[in-house]
């Protein structure tokens, strides 16, 4: 030691180009807070999501949600507004599709046609007519109604889908789609319109502008907290600067080293510039007070004396220091143990910082005190002067109380008890689940978004159900799309989670309600002879009929703008014919009021006055009667009405599942005719199917309404539960999407909890054990921490605050810190219990040693802490408060029930000396 401070200016010099070395580094730190990135590479969910996307295409999206404060969405207007938005989208580059009210295409019969044409004519003017026909156009078809338009028409949303990964949904790309949506709504300039967007990307956006704005604030506001602290416990210039600059070295080392390294920062790294500060002054805080302790002691001293007494603090709290920083390593590197990336981030660069500032505080803080020479050379804030040997009386204070508390020992075993069982029987109620939008307060944009699509749309959340068969067009049979269909019926009307399902069998359904418009209601007849299909469309190579409808006409497959596809059906063939408003030629027995029959020149009045009213009553009732158990509203009773009659093919809005119905004999039969359904529709069915005439795979999107994974585990459970029960056993089903990655990620963090704790206790057990060589100090000292952590627990659990990402950190930085409290205890007991010879006296001298020291770095490190309550993420105010909380409680319980503990024991470690202690007795006697 003598040797390395031989030379201290070289210390100054050497730490100061590390420092601006690392501090050159920091503009080069990037922000990836995208949640796909926290979850290992090789995780089951994560790997089936990717799997998903390379056969369907990329699911990253944004949503954007427009609410109309006056009228709907069906204004003239307003639809020209969001023509002109959905086309200024898709000018930005990483953006793959939209699909909007403007953009998406309505599929429909012509003769024996099938064609796809605008959704919104472009001639679309917003008369009462129009207005009623569009409105009828977006009821027809279930893909619309809670996807593109709220049910009282009040808001439409636009999916923004973006041409990349999800694992790229923090890149700045990315995230600068967020700023540009929210610039182009604004030249676009919607009407009395209220603008929400949500999704993935967007959550990354925001979260990297709170965290830009956290580490403004709360890094200057935390150095000043500790500042605040430092001047009322020292009272001098110094005591506020050295262990200041350690923590400032340590902070700009260890966010230096992630840019260097090319580690990108996440919300967890907005807390490691204040953990380090808060944390790291402990050690520049030990030195400080021991060589004020010192100084108090002593008369004026010239510069070898200072010299002299400066190595001699050192050398006699090196080793406390230097197991409180082993400790709070142990704490720090059990979160290196993580699979969740950003703790396991968190964990390597916040020891680093942690071994930075013990280096530092033992090198480059003793170094500035020999430059400075003795203390009496320096500004001094006391207002009053203590002599040498003259007792602090705060401190006298602060051990005369403790002194007298210890005398209680059964109460303050008891109390112990009483807080470990309540703690433990609390633990019951704790609740695990990372909640994104919780992240935020709840007036935040971002939650106010994500609850209106989840109020209004069927959620920002969404899984994936992938059919597939090894034979290729096997998915087609009609037990396997009618078991899909079921799910999706079961989900709408029986599960509160699913918001909204979108897939192959609504395209199936929809092609065959229009191309059975004029059919009975009762079935199809079998014919004699088939048509025979045109240009070998509609059969099979084989030459099987085309199955009773006729080929597309080229001239006929109606297209949408390439440019924007939507709901998977963008691509079919040539335009179709130019729309005169949204009837054309025969088309016009189909418009609002027709007869339901297909009889053309018959109005609806006509219908009914035709109808024998017993005949009327009984077809209501039996509409009535056929609700199958749903809810019995009017718009049921019209629904059920219109099957009934097969009114614009409602009857056969359904999956071809009896072959009876449809004149066939045989299911292989119908899987023909759903074949030859994709014939009709040969376009880009790639969002549903992974070949558009015989796919192995097919999908569903199942958007969820849920907030948290618990919630979203209820509703994946009932989907596996009816997938178990009532689909086809040789069809694999595959459950994949971002709600189950999200699920991974809350089951990581559990993981991380436990196996962070169980690590961290071990590691500090064995230092303890190996310092004392005891393996009972080491208990002993577990007994602080393990309280800490129990009593964190059980405020979590009463106060409703969960157990996330960020919360899963508290145990381990409570163990890193709060096991300080406990060394510099035992030390202090074990130091005054050989050295004083009066063994009722020596207490008090433990407490007057190290109580002050103690309590004002609890306050210091609690109060560093607590300043992420201003946080803006609900997760790190939490974090904050907590950790804050255990600080406090691992000072108190180190200052009151250990030496209890010790007392009770008296074990033998503490008769015993250290070899440290017997080399610095050594080095005195030869003084």
């Amino acid at each position: 030691m003598e040797k390395l401070f031989r030379h201290p200016r070289w210390i100054v010099v050497i730490v100061s180009i590390i420092t601006v070395f690392f501090a050159l580094q920091i503009p080069k730190a990037t922000l990836d807070n995208n949640n796909f990135r926290f979850v290992p590479d090789n995780d089951p969910e994560l790997l089936g999501m990717k799997s998903v996307n390379e056969s369907f295409g990329s699911q990253l999206f944004i949503l954007v949600g427009l609410e109309r404060k006056h009228g709907t969405v069906l204004d003239a207007e307003f639809i020209g507004k969001l023509r002109d938005f959905s086309a200024k989208l898709s000018e930005i580059p990483i953006v793959a599709s939209i699909t909007s009210l403007s953009s998406t295409d309505y599929l429909t019969g012509r003769g024996d046609s099938i064609i796809a044409e605008p959704l919104v004519p472009e001639s679309y003017s917003g008369s009462r007519r129009e207005i009623a026909e569009l409105k009828e156009r977006i009821l027809s078809w279930d893909l619309y109604k809670g996807s593109l338009v709220s049910e009282d028409f009040s808001s439409t949303q636009v999916l923004v889908y973006l041409g990349t990964s999800a694992e790229d949904a923090g890149s700045p790309e990315v995230v600068a789609v967020h700023r540009s949506i929210k610039r182009i709504a604004g030249e676009v300039g919607f009407p009395d319109t209220r603008l929400y967007i949500t999704g993935m990307p967007v959550f990354s956006s925001v979260v990297n502008d709170a965290m830009e704005e956290d580490l403004v604030v709360l890094i200057p506001l935390v150095v000043f907290v500790v500042i605040l602290v430092l001047f009322l416990s020292f009272r001098r210039f110094s005591g506020v600067v050295l262990p200041l600059l350690t923590v400032l070295v340590s902070s700009i080392w260890a966010i230096g080293a992630m840019a260097l390294l090319g580690v990108k920062l996440s919300i967890l790294s907005t807390v490691l510039p204040v953990i380090l500060v808060a944390v790291g002054s402990a050690y520049g805080i030990h030195v400080v007070s021991h060589y004020y302790d010192e100084l108090a002691e002593k008369k004026t001293l010239n510069q070898e004396e200072h010299r002299a007494l400066v190595l001699a603090v050192l050398k006699r709290i090196g080793n406390p220091v230097l197991l409180a920083a082993l400790t709070t390593l142990a704490g720090f590197i059990s979160l290196s143990f993580s699979k969740v990336a950003p703790i396991f981030e968190f964990g390597i660069f916040a020891s680093f910082g942690v071994l930075v500032a013990f280096v530092v505080s033992l090198t480059l803080v003793p170094a500035i005190m020999i430059i400075r020479g003795p203390a009496s050379k320096l500004p001094r804030f006391r207002i009053t002067e203590m002599k040498p040997g003259q007792e602090d009386p705060l401190s006298g204070a602060i051990a005369d109380a403790l002194g007298h508390v210890s005398t209680k020992k059964r109460s303050i075993l008891a109390l112990g008890l009483l807080v470990i069982l309540v703690s433990v029987f609390s633990l019951g109620r704790l609740v695990i689940d990372n909640v994104l939008v919780e992240y935020f307060k709840p007036d935040t944009d971002v939650v106010l978004s994500d609850r209106f699509i989840r109020d209004k749309f069927g959620g920002s959340k969404s899984v994936s159900l992938v059919l597939s068969s090894e034979e290729p067009g096997g998915v087609l049979r009609p037990d396997v799309l009618g078991a899909m269909d079921g799910l999706a019926t079961y989900l709408r009307t029986s599960v509160p989670e699913v918001g909204k399902t979108t897939g192959f069998t609504d395209m199936i359904k929809r092609v065959n309600q229009v191309f059975n418009v004029d059919e009975s209601p009762d079935g199809l007849k079998p014919r004699a002879e088939e048509l025979s299909p045109r240009s070998g469309e509609g059969s099979s190579d084989d030459g099987l009929p085309s199955f009773g409808f006729g080929a597309v006409e080229e001239s006929q497959a109606g297209s949408g703008d390439e440019t924007l596809p939507a709901f998977g059906f963008s691509d079919f063939g040539a335009p179709a014919p130019e729309s005169k408003g949204f009837a054309q030629g025969t088309e016009e027995s189909r418009v609002a009021g027709s007869v339901p029959t297909g009889t053309s020149g018959e109005t609806l009045s006509d219908a009914i006055d035709n109808l024998d009213k017993l005949a009327l009553v009984a077809l209501l009732d039996k509409a009535l009667t056929e609700s199958d158990g749903e809810t019995r509203s009017a718009a049921d009773l019209v629904e059920n009405l219109a099957r009934l009659t097969n009114y614009k093919g409602r009857a056969y809005y359904e999956i071809p599942t009896d072959p009876a119905r449809y004149g066939k004999k045989t299911d292989e039969e119908l899987r023909l005719l759903i074949s030859n359904y994709l014939v009709l529709l040969s376009g880009d069915i790639s969002d549903f199917a992974d070949d558009p005439l015989e796919p192995t795979s097919i999908r569903m999107q199942i958007q969820l309404k849920t907030v948290g994974q618990i919630d979203t585990n209820r509703a994946v459970a009932a989907i596996r539960a009816y997938i178990d029960e009532r689909f086809p056993k040789d069809i694999e089903a595959r459950i994949a999407g971002d709600a189950l990655v999200e699920g991974s990620l809350n089951r990581l963090v559990v993981e991380s909890q436990l196996s962070s704790v169980a690590i961290s206790l071990l590691m500090v057990f064995i230092i303890l054990s190996v310092f004392y060589r005891s393996a009972v100090a080491g208990l002993i000292g577990l007994v602080p921490l393990s309280i800490t952590i129990l009593v964190n627990f059980a405020v979590m659990a009463l106060a409703g605050i969960k157990l996330n990402i960020g919360t899963a950190m508290v145990s381990s930085i409570a163990v890193g810190t709060g096991i300080d409290y406990t060394i510099h205890y035992m030390a202090a007991f074990h130091h005054e219990y050989l050295a004083t010879e009066n063994k009722n006296k020596f207490l008090r001298r433990t407490f007057l040693t190290s109580g002050k020291a103690i309590l004002f770095n609890a306050v210091s490190v609690g109060a560093g802490f607590a300043v992420l309550a201003l946080s803006q993420f609900n997760i790190l105010a939490e974090l904050g408060i907590l950790i804050a909380l255990a600080m406090g409680t691992s000072s108190l319980v180190s200052l009151t029930l250990l030496p209890v503990l010790l007392m009770v024991t008296n074990p033998a470690f503490i008769r015993r000396p250290l070899p440290s202690d017997r080399k610095m007795e050594t080095l005195e006697a030869g003084k």
